[in-house]
């Protein structure tokens, strides 16, 4: 659509740049976007920001190749980082090892299968949404099939959800659940565990009936 009408495409790869893929959600799903901004993953936590984007497009930022009246200056505080940029090479040479990706979805996948099955176990309205390194629940009873439906679930379950599972020692995102390499079995036979007594208590309390 945004082809046929002229549109530049644009993708915020902040979140799923280099977690979903390599190539964040445009190898994922397959779809490449005119434009998009990286970040997070980028640099394993340090300051580091990308845009990237078609040639003729990214030419803008190149005083030498834009064409009179479209140069735009590219200015920021770590622009140039040293320490920020080799935090960088040395986590996507991590992500470019074999097997890497594979691990990263096994691990989700525990995690959002096990979470599901407790939340149904528990007769709790309650979905796992989302894909396996990156997820959240939704506490709703309605189907979920796009970002305006998970604002119909219920914002008080979920904020109890997050404080009972901090009494389990297990710190929930703000607004997901995100999986990292670093990770290891134990730690999710440990969070499902924490899980489990988190679903019971919530599916006893006043609000889980």
């Amino acid at each position: 659509v945004t082809a046929h009408y002229g549109i530049p495409l644009i993708f915020d790869e902040v979140v799923t740049g280099f977690r979903l893929a390599y190539g964040g959600a445009q190898e994922y799903y397959q779809v490449v976007p005119d434009l998009c901004v990286l970040g997070k993953v980028l640099a394993g936590g340090f300051p580091l920001a990308a845009v990237a984007g078609r040639s003729e497009i990214m030419a803008c930022f190149d005083p030498s190749r834009a064409s009179p009246g479209t140069f735009v200056p590219q200015i920021g505080t770590f622009n140039g980082n040293p320490v920020a940029a080799v935090a960088g090479l040395a986590t996507l040479e991590l992500l470019r090892e074999p097997g890497s990706y594979d691990r990263l979805f096994c691990t989700g996948r525990q995690l959002m299968s096990g979470l599901q099955e407790l939340l149904d176990q528990a007769g709790l309205a309650a979905q796992v949404v989302g894909e396996p390194p990156v997820f959240d629940v939704v506490f709703s009873d309605h189907n979920i099939v796009n970002y305006r439906d998970t604002l119909r679930g219920s914002k008080t379950m979920l904020r109890r959800f997050g404080e009972l599972l901090l009494t389990q020692g297990i710190l929930r995102g703000d607004s997901k659940f995100y999986v990292s390499l670093a990770h290891t079995q134990d730690d999710v036979t440990a969070t499902l565990a924490a899980l489990a007594k988190v679903v019971h208590e919530l599916a006893n309390s006043p609000m889980g009936h």
